[in-house]
């Protein structure tokens, strides 16, 4: 019985690390397009590129997005 129950924590442990990696790597996505934004459209500023994107998105979802939707971000930390 200890055997099944060490089994069981143990997937569970490794369900835990697989959603943390999924995590990171969704992150370095984000910041990854986020970098090839910036580079390839030259903005100046986060909101510049805020600005554009919401424009794109009438064209690609063919609706406008409410704006709230749009500050996902958490707030930098440096």
């Amino acid at each position: 019985m200890t055997n099944n129950i060490e089994k069981i924590t143990s997937i569970e442990e490794q369900i835990e690390k697989l959603k943390e990696k999924r995590k990171l790597i969704e992150q370095q996505m984000q910041k990854n397009i986020g970098a090839e934004v910036l580079k390839y459209w030259q903005v100046e500023s986060e909101q510049e590129a805020i600005e554009w994107i919401q424009k794109m998105a009438v064209q690609v979802n063919g609706k406008e997005v409410p704006p709230e939707t749009w500050n996902v971000h958490e707030p930098e930390t440096r």
